[in-house]
């Protein structure tokens, strides 16, 4: 059992209190830039915090992957949350709208790298990376692998979804640098559990095999990229977990346009939706395992994105309540989610060696972030143009025309 890997339990406390802070940290964010400027467009307000938060940090990630491959993973994860606690002070109230917008830089850009350098070490700290060179198609401990990304999954998401929903509530009841300070605490605590790991895990490509130059990390990364390129089941995740975000992010603006400008509602109406959204994650990684006993992996990411299809058929049919139809779809949404995320992880975990993880896990993150900065920036046009029922509707349309990509491609049919 996973769980008796000390290592992994080490790694999942650090990834539950990061999950927390940077939830938190987030609807911080959301509340300065989305809620508090009344006359701003909501979808635009949507738009630059999504943008604040993700564009940044996909414009430097091509480059975090090569780096997780080449250094001690330990010193990365510890480090990393230090930064995070001091660069989320810069987001504290009254120090200006530059000051904000350079913390959050900060702090979302290494979030992800966390995020890519966790889940490559995976495989490690359960001893489920024995064979190096797996035949394609074919994972190393498969079932392993599994199981302890449906575990990472759960805590770390459900913990995002909890510290958002609780951020909401902290900016609201004793303001936003409360919730900065909640952040800050939950990553100095992610940096000593971190410590806390046994080895440095240190990748078999040591730090002095780069040469310092730029064109080396280009060269390396581009030779990352062509892995996954050749790697039906590396490639398919990537392109899956994007096309599902972008998705997802149109419902979110439609949602956001329906309880500010519609209900009036505010960031605890939005944080209401989000916990909702979080236990359908939590339902989705919970029975992701069950299913998977009866399905392969490429067909539980069809099923997956039929769901979320069928999860906005209410919104679809309901001429009014839209937002209580919604409420209802994102429960179905967050077990599509971790219907998706789960075995698309084991897919990519298992399809490339040890020494590209970091590289192939960068470029899911990368999909999955320049994915919901698209998706806003699409809303920004289509959410006023069509309203929020026909959004709607053609995001359904969409989801339902993705179910079949991942199952055909990876059985050998284009």
């Amino acid at each position: 059992m996973v769980l008796g890997c000390r290592d992994f339990r080490v790694l999942l406390a650090a990834r539950l209190a990061s999950q927390v802070a940077e939830g938190a940290f987030l609807a911080a964010i959301f509340n300065a830039v989305v809620f508090l400027p009344e006359s701003q467009s909501t979808v635009r307000g949507f738009a630059v915090a999504t943008a604040l938060s993700l564009l940044p940090f996909a414009l430097f990630e091509p480059f975090a992957g090569v780096f997780v491959d080449r250094w001690p993973r330990r010193p990365i994860l510890v480090v990393l949350s230090l930064l995070r606690a001091a660069a989320a002070l810069l987001a504290l109230p009254g120090l200006g709208g530059g000051a904000v917008y350079a913390g959050a830089l900060i702090v979302f850009s290494a979030n992800r790298l966390f995020q890519a350098t966790s889940t490559a070490v995976i495989p490690r700290v359960v001893g489920a990376a024995e064979e190096d060179a797996p035949e394609p198609g074919r994972a190393p401990n498969d079932t392993l692998l599994f199981t302890a990304n449906t575990i990472a999954s759960i805590t770390g998401t459900v913990a995002l979804f909890g510290g958002m929903a609780a951020g909401g509530l902290i900016a609201t009841a004793a303001g936003t640098w409360a919730v900065i300070a909640l952040s800050g605490v939950m990553w100095v605590a992610t940096s000593a559990v971190s410590a806390r790991l046994s080895s440095a895990l240190s990748p078999e490509k040591g730090a002095g095999a780069l040469r310092g130059d730029l064109a080396a990390v280009i060269a390396d990364l581009a030779d990352g990229f062509r892995r996954i390129g050749r790697t039906p089941a590396a490639l398919a995740p990537v392109l899956t977990v994007a096309a599902g975000q972008f998705l997802q992010v149109m419902v979110i603006a439609t949602v956001l346009v329906v309880i500010k400008e519609d209900l009036g509602g505010g960031l605890v109406s939005f944080s209401g939706l989000v916990g909702a959204g979080g236990v359908g994650v939590f339902l989705g990684f919970l029975t992701a395992g069950a299913l998977r006993s009866l399905m392969p992996n490429r067909l539980l990411i069809g099923v997956a994105f039929a769901l979320a299809a069928v999860a906005l058929l209410p919104a679809v049919v309901t001429a009014d309540a839209l937002a209580l139809a919604l409420t209802i779809g994102a429960v179905a949404l967050g077990v599509s989610y971790g219907w998706t995320r789960v075995p698309a992880d084991t897919l990519a975990q298992g399809a490339v060696p040890d020494r590209y993880r970091g590289r192939v896990f960068t470029a899911i993150d990368l999909g999955f972030n320049t994915a919901r900065v698209l998706g806003a920036l699409a809303a920004v046009a289509v959410v006023p143009l069509l309203g929020p029922r026909a959004t709607v509707t053609v995001v359904a349309v969409l989801f339902l025309l993705w179910a079949p990509v991942v199952p055909l491609w990876l059985s050998g049919r284009r």
